[in-house]
């Protein structure tokens, strides 16, 4: 029994780091991915933002629908980056409690033999 003990607590750390990998990951792409498109709605906005249309790149009803577009895709990607930051942060709460376990099953099978 020994033997399985010990490779169920290798596993257990080996899982336990992967996730930790993973969720270093993802933090990286999040950060990444959420203001992914901020400058370029900031560029297409400035007639919404002024009311005048004065330091607009492109104006007109074509403009607007293409800016309104880019904004929810600017929304879309902030909420991706956040749920991402959570998984990560859940990733990270499951490898803790991977580690706990392995350090049961090293303190059961030392003092079980």
């Amino acid at each position: 029994m020994g033997p399985k003990d010990a490779d169920g607590e290798a596993e257990l750390k080996k899982r336990a780091e992967k996730l930790r990998e993973c969720a270093r990951e993802a933090r990286t792409l999040a950060r990444r991915l959420g203001p992914y498109l901020d400058d370029p709605v900031k560029k297409a906005t400035p007639r919404a933002a002024t009311g005048d249309g004065k330091g607009a790149i492109w104006q007109g009803p074509y403009a607007d629908a293409c800016t309104a577009k880019l904004q929810g895709h600017q929304r879309t990607l902030n909420g991706m980056g956040t749920a991402l930051l959570a998984d990560a942060t859940r990733w990270e709460g499951q490898a803790d409690e991977l580690d706990r376990q392995a350090k049961e099953k090293a303190k059961s099978s030392a003092g079980g033999n």
